[in-house]
């Protein structure tokens, strides 16, 4: 499900800020966008994500804001700059140079600018970093929740229309199965001409002919994955996982009694109820 989330954490000397935002998706698909020098503790970071989200394509914009000097990421090794600075004063004597060794020269030399944080530094931020993630986490699932909520409302109402579908299915399936029985009978005597048949064996055949067009089952069934839907609806717990198999079942039982049915009115019913089905999966896949 789409979402967003902020959250901040204060420590002594920086200030921790973190958004997330949530589109989408089947599977759980984490990207962070934060400084390099947090890449070290961005497994635990991604850990802690995981057990808290199970699906969606999820963003993390992590930002640390020094309040004091002591966290600021940049900062001059100056250990480096004087060694860099004797290396580069020894080959200017020696190569007979006259110009100045300015400070632009010596910052734009690696190692003498650093810019991360020691293991220390960072098991102090580390703490920090997470009260901030489980706020943004918690403002991200109460947005997920409702939309949720929306998408469960929308569910409820396709399924009911579905139920509604089926209850005409089955009215017409009845009203029809007397007179598609006349209309096999007619058929075997049709083909039989004035052969001397035993009634009971014509009844019988046409029965077994009229059985292969019968729905009973796959309309009971129909209802029953109906009725486990609306149970699992809002339950929490991977529902989207289990509503997607549910339909699945639900988009199996109705291709079946498109198969069999020879009336105009049940096709075009059962196409009504396929459309239905496909919306409720593209939202099923939603939900967590």
């Amino acid at each position: 499900m789409t979402g967003f989330g902020k959250g901040t954490a204060s420590g002594d000397g920086f200030e921790v800020e973190i958004e997330i935002t949530s589109l989408n998706s089947r599977y759980l698909d984490l990207k962070f966008r934060m400084p390099g020098y947090f890449n070290a503790i961005e497994h635990k970071l991604r850990s802690l994500v995981s057990q808290k989200l199970e699906r969606g394509k999820v963003n993390l914009f992590v930002n640390l804001v020094p309040t004091g000097p002591r966290f600021k990421p940049s900062r001059i090794d100056l250990d480096a700059a004087e060694s860099f600075y004797g290396e580069i004063a020894a080959l200017r004597e020696r190569l007979g140079l006259t110009s100045e060794i300015d400070i632009n020269t010596l910052v734009s030399i690696p190692d003498v600018v650093l810019t991360c944080y020691s293991e220390a530094e960072l098991e102090i931020i580390y703490p920090v970093m997470v009260e901030a993630m489980e706020k943004a986490i918690d403002e991200l699932q109460a947005s997920r929740a409702r939309e949720g909520e929306a998408l469960g409302d929308d569910l409820r109402e396709r399924k009911e229309k579905v139920l509604s579908l089926t209850d005409a299915i089955e009215m017409l399936s009845h009203e029809n199965s007397q007179a598609q029985l006349r209309k096999l009978k007619e058929r075997l005597r049709a083909i039989i001409g004035d052969a001397q048949v035993d009634e009971q064996r014509l009844l019988l055949e046409a029965g077994i002919l009229a059985e292969r067009y019968d729905t009973t089952e796959e309309l009971v069934r129909l209802r029953s994955h109906l009725n486990n839907f609306e149970s699992d609806l809002g339950q929490g717990d991977s529902q989207g996982k289990r509503l997607s198999f549910i339909l699945q079942e639900m988009l199996r039982e109705t291709n079946t009694i498109g198969s069999k049915c020879n009336d105009a009115a049940i096709s075009a019913f059962v196409i009504s109820i396929k459309e239905e089905l496909e919306k409720m999966r593209e939202q099923a896949a939603n939900l967590e």
